[in-house]
Order: C-alpha cells, then sequence, then structure tokens
C-alpha cells in the first residue's frame, strides 16, 4: 500500500518537475522577496556587534598573516 503512494508521490513530482515552474508560485515568490527586503532590508543595517566582530576578524587575519610572512610561508586566505 504505502509503495502504492510512494510511487503515485513520484510519478507527480516527474510531472511537475517537467511542467516547468507556475506563473503565480513564481509572482508569489518574487512578491515575497520584495516583503522581506521591505521588512529587513539588504544588505542588513551596521550594528556595533557586527562592526566589532568584524575588526576582530580583520585583526586576526593581519596578525596569521603576518606571522607566516614572517616566517618564509605564504598565508592564504580561505573566503577572500
Amino acid at each position: 500500500m504505502v509503495a502504492g503512494w510512494q510511487a503515485v508521490e513520484g510519478l507527480e513530482r516527474v510531472e511537475r518537475r517537467q511542467a516547468g515552474p507556475d506563473a503565480m508560485a513564481v509572482r508569489g515568490a518574487l512578491e515575497l522577496m520584495d516583503l522581506f527586503d521591505a521588512l529587513h532590508g539588504w544588505p542588513p543595517p551596521e550594528n556595533e556587534a557586527r562592526r566589532r566582530d568584524s575588526e576582530l576578524a580583520r585583526s586576526r587575519w593581519v596578525r596569521v598573516r603576518s606571522f607566516y610572512q614572517a616566517h618564509g610561508q605564504a598565508a592564504q586566505q580561505k573566503n577572500p
């Protein structure tokens, strides 16, 4: 019984993928994105905690980079 329902659901998923996106669904998603942007804004506003974290991360990176430069090795940043 369960296998039959799973097969039917699988076929429905395949049919939905082949049909492509529904225009109303796309419009709804875009409206939701606009609403989120209106409520929260992007990029998020700068606050003291985020600024302090950015400064700490920058100072740590400078300290690590200078250590490796002093020892003749190349430090590489993972996410520039």
